[in-house]
């Protein structure tokens, strides 16, 4: 492949996912505060050869190639936090979090789904889990890992097979809270040992063996992160890796990376979609990332990331392409007072730049300080929903480059198009220079253009 083409054949997180939804929160009764997107959990399986993703708050996104996504309306929505769905002879079967705690069943995810019953124990007792995950085993045998309360940590039981809301067995309690294991205490900086929030849990059988992974210790931490323990049943007992935690971040624009779930990409390898943190207007405003899944000499299990600048779905990366905007000198054509250009290029998700009027155009124009081959670049719009009026998020703009500051070349445009998020990545044939230019023709109707990230990327 050509260097100049080679950005066309690659992703970049978070991911540029269309039609996500209005966090349930905000239409909470009495909710007076600002509304936002949020988009979390996911849960993504590959149904012949195809790939489908359910997340909280919404459902159904689908992708032929882990890249392109694509909403599809059906006849579930928001049924609770943290959907889960498996495959068992041809039928996917479909879990949440406690008023979720139902099984439904269909043969086509973008079809009919129908409700087979509430979850019960193997005394008959109803069941509120928490973060369900639906795993089936070579046998065929369907188990589930979930959590229930603070502390407690993760558990596991078999299903009966002839009926899946049902439990066959007493359930497991694997593993809790382990002070210990630093990482896992409750807090921005791990600073809390009594608290924790075992959570998301997810198995993975690999070469035998068996991964359960989980998340700790909140959502709305950046130091999020996800762990791992193995066992060679799917009921253990289970070991925690020497390698944990195997996702974490605490810096730059990707952070508060956790609950997740791993699917078999179209390379055939294993692929790892999970949590960011945005938390600009609400502790769980969230978005979704991905990166390749790893296992090292020991067979421990790890995710290859957070990634932060293009890869390739392979999950390669292209030689010697970085960021080249961060912290950068930025002007634009005005600003409110606050939220000046340079916050656009300070790589950090809670400050943005915004205009001084709702009139479009503007410019961001973005000086690299020499001449760089720029290749690509991922834009953050920051939406100002309206409540009660949210429509689509389509953001117009052309992106533009110059040598000198006075003759501009069209890198990109995007001035007709319908694309339904407020997340951007854009690819073109490299080009030489110095300034870069993003102009917004359109915002969505409420909003003020501003953008939150604006990263051009580059050979150096």
């Amino acid at each position: 492949m050509n260097k100049n083409d080679v950005l066309k054949s690659t992703y970049c997180n978070p991911l540029p996912i269309p039609s996500i939804p209005v966090g349930r929160g905000a239409y909470a009764p009495g909710f007076t505060g600002h509304w936002w997107r949020e988009f979390g959990d996911p849960t993504v399986i590959k149904f012949k050869d195809r790939w489908y993703l359910f997340p909280s708050c919404g459902m159904v996104w689908h992708s032929d190639n882990l890249r392109d996504w694509t909403f599809q309306s059906i006849n579930l929505f928001d049924i609770g936090w943290a959907p889960s769905v498996i495959e068992k002879n041809g039928i996917l079967y479909l879990t949440a979090s406690w008023e979720g705690s139902n099984i439904w069943r269909t043969s086509d995810p973008l079809g009919h789904w129908e409700c087979i019953g509430q979850v019960r124990d193997y005394q008959g007792n109803e069941i509120r889990w928490a973060d369900p995950m639906l795993f089936v085993d070579e046998d065929s045998s369907m188990y589930c890992y979930y959590s229930i309360e603070q502390n407690r940590g993760i558990f596991g039981v078999r299903l009966r097979d002839d009926d899946p809301t049902r439990f066959a067995d007493a359930p497991i309690n694997f593993f809790a809270f382990d002070p210990n294991h630093i990482w896992e205490r409750f807090g921005e900086c791990c600073q809390n040992s009594k608290i924790s929030h075992l959570e998301g849990a997810f198995m993975t059988k690999h070469d035998g063996r068996y991964y359960l992974q989980y998340s700790a210790a909140g959502a709305e931490w950046r130091n999020y992160a996800v762990g791992c323990y193995v066992g060679d049943t799917p009921l253990g007992t289970f070991h925690y890796q020497k390698r944990n935690p195997i996702l974490i971040q605490r810096g730059g624009l990707i952070n508060g990376c956790g609950h997740h779930s791993i699917v078999e990409g179209p390379d055939h390898n294993l692929w790892c979609f999970y949590t960011i943190l945005m938390r600009r207007f609400c502790a769980l405003e969230r978005r979704i990332a991905m990166d390749p899944v790893r296992f090292d000499e020991y067979g421990e299990m790890y995710v290859d990331g957070p990634s932060e600048t293009p890869r390739f779905l392979d999950g390669t990366y292209p030689e010697s392409v970085v960021q080249l905007s961060i912290c950068q000198s930025a002007e634009a054509s005005g600003f409110s007072p606050g939220h000046e250009p340079e916050y656009a290029v300070d790589n950090y998700m809670r400050t943005w730049w915004q205009a001084d009027t709702a009139i479009c155009p503007q410019q961001l124009t973005v000086d690299l300080s020499e001449q760089y081959e720029v290749m690509a670049a991922r834009i953050i719009f920051n939406e100002q929903l309206v409540p009660h009026a949210v429509g689509k998020a389509v953001f117009q703009y052309r992106i533009e480059c110059s040598d000198d500051g006075y003759e501009w070349f069209e890198l990109c445009d995007r001035t007709i198009s319908d694309f339904d998020g407020h997340i951007r990545y854009e690819t073109w044939t490299g080009k030489h220079a110095r300034q870069i230019r993003l102009v917004i023709t359109a915002v969505p109707a409420g909003s003020t253009p501003g953008v939150i990230d604006f990263c051009v990327f580059g050979h150096i």
